[in-house]
């Protein structure tokens, strides 16, 4: 049986939202791959967890790395920027610091908000900015 992951939901595109209260069959790697074939520019948006990533397997951490690394390119062209919401649980600084640093290393900002409506108007602002 396959393991439910994580949903990739474009509903409200251009603003992708990285849902981990909802699942899906569907592989995560496979979501991100039909999103970026669509060729669409996006902001991607998601709630931060403070357990992301605890259960992680080495070789699971691994595999992530490796198809980070295959999308690079496309999320680089396509994603205008990840906002992530911090919610009641803001996220550590150490962790902001690495996700900033996995940003620039994507070519696109990572933004850390309190809602969701904060996240949708900075989203608009991201797209904005790139289409000058």
């Amino acid at each position: 049986m396959q393991e439910k992951t994580m949903l990739i939901d474009e509903s409200r595109a251009p603003f992708i939202f990285a849902r981990r209260e909802a699942t899906s069959d569907i592989p995560l790697d496979e979501q991100f791959r039909r999103l970026l074939e669509k060729g669409a520019s996006f902001v991607l948006l998601t709630h931060h967890a403070s357990d992301d990533h605890r259960d992680e397997t080495h070789e699971q951490r691994k595999q992530r790395a490796l198809f980070l690394k295959v999308i690079k390119g496309r999320m680089r062209a396509l994603c205008r920027g990840m906002i992530v919401i911090d919610g009641a649980d803001p996220v550590p600084a150490p962790m902001r610091l690495s996700m900033a640093i996995a940003g620039k290393a994507f070519g696109f900002p990572i933004a850390f908000v309190p809602d969701e409506a904060t996240a949708i108007e900075r989203g608009e602002k991201l797209l904005a900015q790139k289409q000058e």
